[in-house]
């Protein structure tokens, strides 16, 4: 295993561990006291496991100090649309946009070919339009 900061950080920068979060457990439930703790936030194939994504936009929101980043990547699959007795809200990007633009100012949006769980050897790939 390598370290990503030992990698992409820059010579002379010595990186500070407690600086990267990753934690097992409902996002919002895990998160929502950390009020403005978080300098940026970057979420990967990560909106569409909520069944509020208004709840996951309010929290990062919550979460990142005032002139923070937000990145954001995934398609909106929805993890809880097919499960029977579960309720989700389904909503396209032209629908989730507008409420994460009360909370932030987009410096850029793009449209990508994202793969996904792909071996670069084999044949079989997993392509979602992100």
């Amino acid at each position: 295993d390598v370290c990503p900061s030992k990698i992409l950080c820059p010579p002379g920068v010595e990186p500070n561990p407690e600086d990267f979060s990753m934690c097992a457990g409902e996002f919002v439930s895990v998160y929502e006291e950390q009020f403005e703790e978080w300098d940026a936030v970057l979420t990967c194939f990560f909106l569409d496991t909520a069944k509020n994504v208004f709840l996951y936009i309010r929290t990062i929101a919550d979460i990142i100090r005032p002139g923070g980043l937000w990145a954001n990547i995934g398609p909106l699959l929805y993890h809880y649309a097919e499960q029977p007795g579960q309720i989700s809200i389904e909503l396209s990007w032209e629908e989730i946009k507008p409420e994460i633009a009360k909370y932030f100012d987009f410096k850029e949006e793009d449209f990508r070919e994202a793969l996904y769980t792909t071996n670069p050897k084999g044949m079989y790939r997993t392509r979602y339009k992100c």
